[in-house]
């Protein structure tokens, strides 16, 4: 089951990879020459301060977050073409794709980028979620360069 699940999710990368020209593999620990995706984090804020979470139930409010890295002079403080999550079920079979958003911060080539919901996108069971963030010149594509895993359970 696991190898299925691995050559599914290996094939949906590569078909991914194929269709995005100029594609560049997000590396946080690479070099800084290249457009990267770092310090990914599901959050909520339900009931109190926010925290680092993995398990949600349905009605809790959460968000999906991390950094981007664009070296590139001209997108500095200017936003990604576009940033979107996607959300794949455990097996690595595609579910959700939801638009994004993204803020810089003034001076740096680093963005924020993240989504919040009021209650789950999806129901109860266990998913994985990526960001896809196309540059300010809609020449290069990143992802992150792992997937995240996050469970939604029944109240």
């Amino acid at each position: 089951m696991k190898r299925t699940w691995w050559v599914k999710q290996v094939g949906f990368c590569l078909v991914v990879m194929a269709m995005l020209a100029g594609l560049a593999q997000a590396d946080p620990i690479g070099t800084a020459d290249v457009p990267q995706i770092s310090s990914p984090s599901n959050t909520t804020s339900t009931g109190g301060p926010t925290v680092n979470v993995s398990v949600f139930h349905p009605a809790d409010a959460f968000t999906f977050n991390a950094f981007y890295y664009d070296p590139n002079p001209a997108c500095n403080g200017v936003a990604p073409t576009f940033v979107q999550l996607f959300i794949f079920n455990q097996e690595g079979l595609f579910i959700q794709q939801i638009d994004a958003g993204s803020t810089g911060f003034p001076g740096t080539k680093e963005r924020f980028i993240g989504i919040g919901f009021g209650s789950s996108p999806v129901p109860p069971g266990t998913y994985k979620w990526t960001f896809l963030v196309r540059d300010c010149t809609n020449t290069k594509s990143v992802v992150l360069p792992e997937f995240v895993t996050f469970r939604v359970v029944a109240p």
